[in-house]
């Protein structure tokens, strides 16, 4: 079968949305990803203009991010896409909000991270949800069983967030866990940036190896909304990855492709007070939250991998064009 070419218009800087779906495909054999850039785990960039268009023009697919539209990046996206607008079939909007960020009508389907269910109302009839994933740097002892992974966990709980005037409901959150656990030292609320930062991909200073040993040595991880309509974060995916028992809000109406499932899965809490009570149930039941862990930490390796992105993005090939 030959290999077929995926172009992708990325932006110059990391995605979660871009990365997840180019980690996916870099592992099929089955489809080659060039980009406009090396960002997000592109292996083959792709550079001038001129090349650019060239290589949009034989490509079988390609694929246009929102993220790649922002005003900073106009002067050299605009003049790609004023060369190459007939042949972009594909949208990725993985931005925060639940509106459109571009007429879906336009491309043969649309991938939409932030897809609000009553809001469809068969409006249209090639959107896709298409939401973030557990990329292999996630997983910070590798994709091991999830009870070597929880035997050696030593803290209760984290809640590593950073609160700020467009996540204000964080900070009630925040607020609620000090007030109640205040004087336990195998708590941690708080941002944490310390340690080594990954230097084979440019994540936007998303990742420090101190964060993630907070997470590795959690039973519980606490997270909530991120901006705008965002209903799921990096944090949710990494929090899992690294066989917490993740607290999170409820996610209707967002629409999941095999949902974790709360009291299985996950825990959702829909106030504080909920929250606390919860916590110090599971930190007391730690059977229950071990098993209620590893329930999610293998739904998560089955269906929620960049592996699994990027399976998902060939059936949506197959089905589309």
């Amino acid at each position: 079968m030959k290999q077929k070419n995926l172009f992708v218009i990325s932006p110059y800087h990391y995605c979660h949305s871009v990365a997840t779906l180019i980690e996916g495909l870099n592992k099929s054999d089955v489809i080659k990803v060039l980009s406009n850039t090396n960002h997000n785990y592109c292996k083959y960039p792709v550079y001038s203009l001129q090349a650019q268009t060239q290589v949009a023009k034989m490509a079988d697919y390609v694929l246009l991010a929102h993220s790649a539209l922002e005003e900073k990046y106009k002067g050299v996206i605009k003049p790609l896409l004023d060369e190459i607008k007939e042949e972009v079939n594909i949208f990725l909007d993985g931005s925060d909000y639940f509106h459109y960020e571009d007429n879906p009508d336009k491309y043969k389907f649309y991938l939409k991270r932030e897809l609000d269910s009553t809001k469809l109302n068969g409006q249209f009839n090639n959107v896709e949800p298409f939401i973030f994933s557990a990329e292999d740097r996630h997983f910070t002892k590798g994709q091991i069983e999830h009870s070597s992974l929880w035997e050696n966990k030593t803290d209760d709980l984290v809640c590593i967030m950073s609160a700020c005037e467009k996540r204000k409901h964080r900070f009630e959150i925040m607020k609620s866990l000090e007030d109640a656990f205040g004087d336990n030292d195998k708590v941690f609320v708080g941002e944490f940036r310390e340690g080594d930062k990954l230097e084979a991909i440019d994540t936007g200073d998303r990742h420090h190896s101190g964060y993630f040993d907070k997470l590795l040595n959690a039973r519980i991880s606490v997270d909530a909304y991120g901006c705008a309509d965002a209903r799921q974060t990096g944090r949710f995916w990494e929090s899992m990855a690294n066989g917490c028992l993740l607290f999170y809000q409820p996610i209707e109406p967002y629409i999941w492709n095999h949902p974790f499932i709360d009291g299985e899965d996950f825990i959702i809490y829909n106030d504080n007070k909920e929250l606390i009570d919860k916590a110090k149930y599971y930190l007391s039941n730690e059977s229950e939250a071990k098993e209620i862990a590893s329930n999610g930490y293998n739904k998560l390796l089955q269906h929620h991998t960049t592996t699994a992105r990027g399976n998902q993005f060939l059936k949506l090939v197959d089905k589309y064009l």
